[in-house]
């Protein structure tokens, strides 16, 4: 009986200093887990924002092989404010923007809308520059306002996962839709025939038209459709973050250098004239 008692009280202890371990740990892993994001950005000296080709937002320069844009300007200055690095990190596309976000691969991700869905999976800051979506047709097709688009018969192409796709389908819902990854696959349905138009953002159908020749007419449809873009966040319950971008997106809307960042991208691809009718700001 001595000798059982003795194992007894050995492997309670053992199970005993186990648990003391397990419960060491747990508050470091919790901890760890549930870091803000400005705590992380303080933490690391660096800010992470999610990049991909996608002109005149995000695109590579041709000689150095650098990320460069309109929205890459922006993060730059949100990290000279902050004082701290900003790390670009390549994500697939707008159709991972809240993975990305939701996976702590990236604290940022720029250009986003906030339709319901996604903010019941992210948080939003802005907004950082307003936009309205516009069509470009294939020759072939002549489509001017959105109820031309409302048919089965009638083919557009726009980017998986996009507002494109959602707003699509609000202001066309007998469309046949024909989603792609990314934007030049987009333009080049239309361009080849395999598609009748491809809606986006002014900016980008710009930017598209400007590339490709085979594209044809560059159209508003009505009724308008215009939105604020915005920065995709984290959801979490330190507002710090979020506070100090909703201050940058508006200090930096109200003085316009927003609009010329947008601007300045366009023309080094090119494009001088922009519309009339386009505006970077609700007035």
């Amino acid at each position: 009986m001595g000798i059982r008692r003795r194992e007894v009280a050995s492997a309670t202890a053992i199970v005993a200093a186990a648990t003391a371990v397990v419960a060491a740990s747990v508050p470091a892993r919790a901890q760890s887990k549930t870091e803000s994001t400005w705590d992380l950005i303080k933490r690391t000296g660096k800010v992470r924002m999610g990049i991909f080709d996608y002109p005149p937002y995000f695109l590579r320069d041709k000689a150095s092989g650098e990320w460069v844009g309109a929205m890459v300007e922006m993060a730059k200055d949100i990290a000279k404010e902050l004082d701290v690095k900003l790390e670009m990190v390549e994500v697939g596309g707008f159709a991972e923007a809240v993975l990305s976000l939701q996976s702590n691969k990236v604290d940022m991700n720029f250009g986003l809308q906030a339709t319901p869905k996604r903010a019941t999976a992210i948080d939003f800051a802005g907004p950082t520059y307003w936009i309205e979506w516009v069509t470009v047709n294939n020759p072939k097709f002549h489509g001017k306002v959105w109820a031309d688009y409302n048919s089965p018969d009638v083919k557009v192409a726009v980017m998986t996962g996009t507002s494109d796709s959602l707003l699509l389908s609000k202001m066309a819902p007998k469309v046949t839709k024909i989603e792609m990854q990314d934007i030049s696959q987009v333009a080049l349905a239309v361009s080849s025939g395999r598609a009748d138009a491809f809606t986006t953002t002014v900016l980008a159908s710009m930017v598209m038209k400007a590339k490709n020749p085979g594209l044809g007419d560059f159209v508003n449809p009505t009724p308008r459709v215009a939105l604020p873009g915005y920065i995709g966040l984290r959801l979490e319950d330190d507002a710090r973050w979020q506070k100090f971008l909703n201050r940058w997106a508006e200090w930096n809307v109200m003085l316009g250098y927003n609009e010329a960042r947008m601007k300045a991208s366009l023309k080094t691809l090119g494009i001088d004239e922009i519309p009339s009718t386009v505006s970077f700001s609700p007035n």
